[in-house]
């Protein structure tokens, strides 16, 4: 886990009630994907699901092939791969090797997307090792509203706004937010065919972990594509207990977050218990 200390807890817990919301900052593609203190750790976990469970973690459709390419030559500019990488032996494998290729040496996990005819963003290939309990394969060829589908709310309140941004976005920049999660496991990889401990109303402080979703949007120069990409974290959730004013923001958010989104997140048979906890 990432030392708590290099997260700024106020941002990620605002003292405001919970709404889906569209917030994004301006930042670097190099910087977003350049190694952690962690990546040695990291990296391992990573080469450890790809041997075991390849098939889960990788995926690419034949509409994919070119924009991986793309990031591939990215990646290359951003200084964002391990020094003497040769690209152009990369790009002779078959375009699902290349996929573990790069998912294997970035801690950071990725996603494709290219409009279609109808202008419609849709997913064409991603290297998922730490899934937050949602499965790559089944998603390919959606669109980015049938993605979202699951998610109460999110598509009748942001959809068209998504889209749009979506469409809207230039290259050479790196559009980035926070998305947050609590689970009972501090698994990076919680893959839904894991099936790991759930939230219920038994769970005690130390069992609740806080997963950080760094997201990271950049636009492919030559497709129109996107590189969406997600960096996890977990942290305790004692830590934001110990923290005043996230501590509240928290509890704010999980008191005025509808029933439906918390079933959603997990934390149906949570909710009250977590809120307990966070006041003792």
């Amino acid at each position: 886990m990432n030392p708590i200390d290099v997260v700024d807890l106020s941002a990620i817990f605002p003292a405001e009630d919970f709404r889906l919301k569209m917030r994004f900052e301006r930042g670097e593609p190099a910087q977003f994907y350049k190694p952690s203190a962690q990546a040695n750790r990291v990296l391992a976990e990573r080469k450890h699901w790809l041997e075991n469970t390849a098939e889960a973690c990788t995926a690419i459709t034949d509409e994919g092939a070119p924009l991986f390419e793309e990031l591939l030559e990215l990646a290359a500019k951003w200084k964002a791969l391990p020094s003497g990488s040769d690209i152009a032996s990369v790009l002779r494998l078959p375009p699902l090797e290349q996929c573990r290729w790069l998912c294997e040496r970035w801690e950071t996990d990725f996603l494709l997307l290219k409009p279609g005819a109808d202008g419609l963003f849709r997913l064409h290939g991603g290297g998922l090792c730490f899934p937050s309990h949602w499965d790559l394969r089944s998603k390919m060829g959606h669109t980015v509203a049938e993605i979202h589908e699951p998610v109460p709310g999110l598509n009748a309140t942001l959809g068209r706004s998504i889209d749009g941004f979506l469409a809207k976005i230039r290259p050479g920049i790196s559009w980035e937010r926070h998305n947050w999660g609590l689970s009972r496991s501090p698994e990076l990889n919680q893959h839904p065919s894991r099936k790991l401990p759930r939230l219920d109303d038994k769970v005690t402080l130390d069992e609740i972990w806080w997963r950080l979703e760094d997201q990271s949007l950049v636009a492919l120069p030559r497709s129109g594509g996107i590189l969406f990409g997600i960096r996890v974290t977990v942290h305790p959730l004692r830590e934001v207990r110990n923290h005043s004013t996230a501590c509240e923001g928290l509890l704010q958010a999980l008191g005025t977050m509808p029933e439906e989104m918390v079933i959603y997140k997990g934390m149906g048979r949570a909710r009250k218990r977590i809120s307990e906890l966070l006041r003792e």
